[in-house]
């Protein structure tokens, strides 16, 4: 909420007034003004994870499945380790009607997946930043201290580390920039074994469920599902997230 206010008291009044009416509506259980409001400030170019996460549960109080999910993910993206993001975001999948069996992953791929989403572009960021500054304070140290050996090379060490953080600031950054992924917002639609109405119907897929966009032909997008599974769906059936 801190970092919410302070990006805030950097724009507009308008926008500060659109949040605090929002917050009210939805206290209110004024579910669909207080939604209509935070689209507003999504709009505007506020795009916070407290502003996704308030969306998304006005969504979910709408009985929107496939919107609350969509604004819990981004939110999820900009604030990874927010548990109360996490939470709402496993609540609203309950929802969906396809439950998918992940693909197992090779124990170093999981491993260094979770550690990268363990922060945000920001959270890595601030580590490269401290580094850095530890590193040029043990640096002065060498010139000024008789420690010469020890600053040397805890500064070097230091400085090391502040380049790792910043690679995974920068790694973190694309994923949340990307959008190759997206949820069915449709009640439900066949999945095709070609970019064609005529094509072979695969399987149905329900509102909610979420896939990665592979391939685009004309109207169509090419598609996987966690649990293995290929095909194409109508980029009118799905928002990117």
């Amino acid at each position: 909420m801190a970092m919410l206010l302070l990006v805030f008291t950097a724009f507009a009044q308008p926008v500060q007034e659109l949040y605090k009416t929002a917050n009210q509506q939805y206290k209110s259980s004024q579910f669909e003004q207080a939604a209509a409001n935070y689209e507003k400030i999504i709009a505007q170019g506020y795009k916070t994870p407290e502003v996704y996460y308030n969306l998304g549960n006005c969504y979910y109080k709408l009985n929107k499945t496939s919107a609350s999910i969509i604004n819990y993910e981004r939110a999820l993206k900009l604030d990874p380790q927010d548990e109360d993001i996490q939470n709402n975001l496993k609540q609203a999948n309950t929802r969906v009607v396809d439950k998918l069996t992940p693909v197992p992953q090779l124990g170093i791929i999981q491993w260094w997946d979770n550690m990268i989403d363990s922060k945000s572009s920001n959270g890595w960021g601030t580590y490269a930043l401290v580094f850095i500054w530890l590193a040029l304070v043990l640096f002065a140290a060498y010139f000024f201290t008789g420690l010469k050996k020890i600053s040397l090379t805890f500064g070097t060490v230091f400085l090391l580390l502040s380049f790792a953080f910043l690679s995974l600031a920068f790694t973190q950054s694309n994923k949340e920039q990307t959008r190759d992924e997206a949820i069915l917002t449709v009640d439900n639609t066949y999945v095709k074994s070609a970019p064609d109405e005529n094509g072979n119907n695969l399987f149905m897929l329900h509102e909610g469920v979420k896939f990665q966009l592979l391939d685009q032909v004309g109207d169509w997008n090419k598609i996987r599902l966690i649990d293995g599974k290929v095909g194409w769906v109508e980029k009118e059936d799905f928002e990117k997230i």
